[in-house]
């Protein structure tokens, strides 16, 4: 009997010793969960606190402690899809849960310019797992939006129907139109973004004008002036290289019917039709400070034509131009520099494909100067003065300087260098995706005249 005992006793240890482990691992778990459940419950506490504080923020609690992020949930979505944004975050699943990776997480949120309230939390869901969640308010972008602007040339005023998160996937629609005092024009356009897995974006475009164009010189003189009756159109894919570089190609074709101006009989402007294909590239990159944008982009473009006019005259017109800016935050994070330089190159242009000073960067030159050849720049400064939960105003003052012919209509006229200071005021609204409101002066110190504008629902 004691011999059976002994073996019964070895015979069963194996049992025990079995299900002491496993009792022991559920214990382990069982203690896990509840860390982790307690570690949740006060993030949460946490995050909610700081919620009610802030506007914006990241609770980093697990930040740096070696976990790896798993999933990211979002959650204040009312139009825009799950699978878009997921589309844009998803480069950080499998990734270390670090202040590094979480800032980058709310500056690519951020660049989508959908929401104007980003809360981000933690949470742990395993040993070394993490999962994100983010809560979101969603911008309007769907508006009809008016909009006016007035400058020293003349006005501008007219209204839009827009809606920049269409189906819900940041494609942009667009129909409305505006007039001026030397013109009326209709417009409509869509377009839908490339994705960032080889699949190309798309826009196309319309539109519809009947105007009085007017071309000034450098002393602000008239020159030359029209009347026009124009229709075009034009079509545009764009593909992503990467995260910060992007390729595009567009065809575009114009009907141009055109006629004297009663006041300058002598014009003889050209009827014709422009047909037109253009090639871009560009680089861009940024970082949300939680006040400003900060970016850096670059950009090349050429365009190659086809003019046939009324007497069956055919010239091949041409342009290149380029873009270079940045802007980052400067001592402190409402405060930040900007500077940005570009410019343009034609040949054989008809009047219509000619450039104002926005080619070169500048709003020194008269808003009806126009010209095939400019280059140009600014740098200076912005700081936001004031800002509230749904609105900030801030202040700009920047220098410019431009080199630019006189006027390319005329083959005696030579090269110019101006320069001069611009300055102003600007509102942003964080509700709606679009601009508020802006106020500008500049000065021409080599012309000695002001230039100034002010706008409502769009940027000059």
């Amino acid at each position: 009997m004691k011999r059976f005992f002994v073996i019964v006793f070895f015979a069963a240890l194996p049992f025990f010793v079995f299900a002491q482990n496993q009792s022991q691992e559920f214990n382990d778990k069982i203690r896990v969960e509840s860390e982790i459940k307690a570690e949740n419950e006060s993030n949460l506490k946490d995050s909610e606190e700081k919620s009610a504080e802030s506007k914006s923020g990241i609770e980093n609690s697990l930040a740096d402690s070696g976990f790896i992020i798993k999933k990211i949930n979002f959650s204040g979505l009312k139009k825009t899809r799950d699978s878009y944004i997921q589309s844009k975050v998803k480069k950080f699943i499998d990734t270390p849960l670090s202040e590094e990776n979480l800032h980058d997480l709310e500056t690519a949120i951020q660049l989508e310019e959908l929401f104007d309230d980003i809360q981000i939390s933690t949470a742990r869901t395993g040993e070394n797992e993490a999962e994100i969640y983010v809560s979101v308010k969603e911008k309007i972008t769907f508006i009809p939006l008016p909009f006016a602007m007035a400058s020293s040339s003349g006005f501008m005023a007219g209204g839009m129907v827009m809606d920049t998160n269409a189906f819900g996937r940041k494609d942009m629609f667009m129909f409305g139109g505006f007039f001026s005092n030397s013109s009326k024009t209709l417009m409509a356009s869509f377009s839908k973004p490339a994705k960032d897995h080889g699949i190309p974006g798309f826009s196309v475009f319309a539109s519809g004008s009947q105007s009085n164009p007017e071309l000034v010189d450098l002393e602000e003189e008239t020159i030359y002036k029209y009347k026009s009756l124009a229709a075009s159109g034009g079509f545009s894919l764009t593909e992503k290289i990467g995260e910060h570089f992007s390729f595009s190609n567009g065809f575009n074709f114009k009907y141009i019917s055109a006629k004297d101006d009663d006041d300058y009989p002598d014009m003889e402007p050209e009827s014709l039709k422009i047909g037109s294909t253009t090639l871009s590239f560009g680089y861009s990159s940024a970082d949300w400070n939680g006040v400003f944008m900060s970016t850096n982009s670059a950009s090349v473009s050429a365009e190659f034509g086809l003019t046939n006019s009324e007497d069956d005259d055919y010239r091949y017109p041409m342009g290149f131009s380029f873009a270079i800016g940045e802007q980052h935050p400067l001592f402190f994070e409402r405060f930040r520099m900007y500077q940005q330089f570009s410019g343009y190159y034609g040949k054989k242009n008809h009047i219509s494909q000619f450039k104002s000073g926005s080619a070169a960067s500048v709003n020194i030159l008269p808003s009806s100067f126009l010209t095939e050849k400019i280059v140009g720049g600014k740098a200076g400064f912005e700081i936001a003065i004031a800002k509230f939960s749904w609105a900030m105003l801030s202040l700009y003052a920047d220098y410019q300087v431009v080199y630019t012919k006189e006027n390319t209509l005329l083959d005696d006229n030579e090269y110019e260098l101006m320069h001069g200071p611009n300055g102003g005021v600007k509102f942003y609204l964080s509700k709606v995706a679009f601009p508020a409101l802006g106020i500008g002066l500049a000065y021409n110190a080599t012309k000695k005249y002001w230039q100034f504008a002010a706008a409502l629902g769009m940027s000059f």
